[in-house]
């Protein structure tokens, strides 16, 4: 498949500026268009009342009803996620479909009661988009902890990589 398009899609409503970034900085990393679609609400399904936290897997399954050919999807929202067998998860890729999500929440200072910092909060998204969107593109999680693909365990590990994809996976990400 020829990816010709990423395409956003936020769940309820994410601000523009953020959003506005995202594209901005997307296309200069990946060199593809970007496009915001319209709001969409949140799954139906998938909140765990007892866990306070929605099920990252219902937002892949939301995402999967709309065709997007040749296009990939990365959700945006601002509820908490999480996979069963892990607390919780910063993002979701479903390579297969060319689908993923990312969550905002944990990405926020506010959410661990610090004062609110807009750039760190656009970078750590930023981050979070382009490691999702480099799964989507078969990437694998990285040893490098500077590398955008690194696994993140926690916001340390998040604030830690850089934006950029070490050379062993952007010669990756070239060769597909």
């Amino acid at each position: 498949m020829a990816i010709d398009t990423i395409i956003l899609v936020p769940f309820l409503l994410i601000e523009n500026n953020l959003l506005n970034y995202l594209q901005r900085e997307l296309n200069k990393t990946f060199q593809l268009p970007i496009i915001i679609e319209k709001p969409i609400p949140l799954p139906k399904s998938g909140y765990s009342e007892k866990r306070k936290q929605y099920d990252g897997n219902y937002f892949i399954n939301e995402l999967k009803k709309k065709e997007y050919k040749d296009k990939l999807v990365l959700g945006i929202c601002d509820v908490d996620l999480y996979v069963p067998h892990l607390n919780f998860i910063f993002g979701l890729a479903s390579p297969l479909q060319g689908i993923a999500i990312i969550s905002l929440t944990r990405l926020r200072e506010e959410f661990y009661n610090r004062p609110k910092k807009e750039s760190l909060f656009f970078i750590r998204s930023l981050k979070e988009a382009i490691h999702e969107i480099g799964h989507l593109f078969n990437l694998e999680h990285c040893k490098n902890q500077k590398c955008v693909m690194f696994f993140s365990n926690s916001l340390l590990d998040t604030d830690r990589k850089g934006p950029n994809f070490c050379s062993a996976c952007l010669k990756k990400l070239k060769g597909r």
